[in-house]
């Protein structure tokens, strides 16, 4: 039987997944909302940060919202590269997608690390951004779906011929 170090980072890399038709659902459902999250962060004028996140515009001269919408622009080009991998792997390396999902879960949790280093109280916000809504939900449905690919990758070397749920 393989372990789970094995399934996330297996040898040889393969385009055979073996985690389930759910975790692989999950993942392409992950991946549509992180092609609209990435192009929205990068390409949009203010990076959706005040049209989508509602943080409010502050004054000032020189512009500051200018060096936010940047830095903002900055972080939408990495999930953007982090996109283009993910897209890569659903279609080349589909042995990677429960390292993908990991990498994912990771993500969200630094997400929690950076709200905590660097809180935005109400005062920041017209309305609670959609981000800080599904943070959570999306936690748990990125650890099931990876619970369910490792779970289900290990299982199938043990028993190869029986359909992937």
């Amino acid at each position: 039987m393989r372990s789970i170090f094995d399934v996330i980072l297996p040898r040889p890399v393969t385009n055979e997944y073996l985690g389930g038709k759910v975790a692989l659902s999950g993942f392409c459902i992950l991946l549509a909302a992180q092609i609209f999250s990435s192009t929205v962060h990068f390409l949009k004028a203010d990076s959706g940060v005040n049209s989508i996140a509602s943080i409010i515009v502050f004054p000032g001269t020189p512009d500051p919202n200018n060096v936010i919408y940047m830095f903002s622009a900055v972080g939408g080009l990495n999930q953007m590269m982090f996109t283009l991998l993910y897209a890569l792997v659903l279609w080349r390396y589909r042995a990677l997608i429960p390292l993908m999902l990991a990498f994912m879960l990771l993500e969200v949790c630094f997400g929690f690390v950076v709200s905590w280093l660097h809180p935005l109280t109400p005062e920041y916000y017209e309305y609670v951004p959609p981000a800080m809504v599904v943070r959570v939900p999306k936690l748990m449905l990125i650890a099931t779906l990876l619970v369910l690919a490792v779970r289900r990758s290990m299982r199938a070397e043990i028993n190869p011929r029986s359909p992937a749920s």
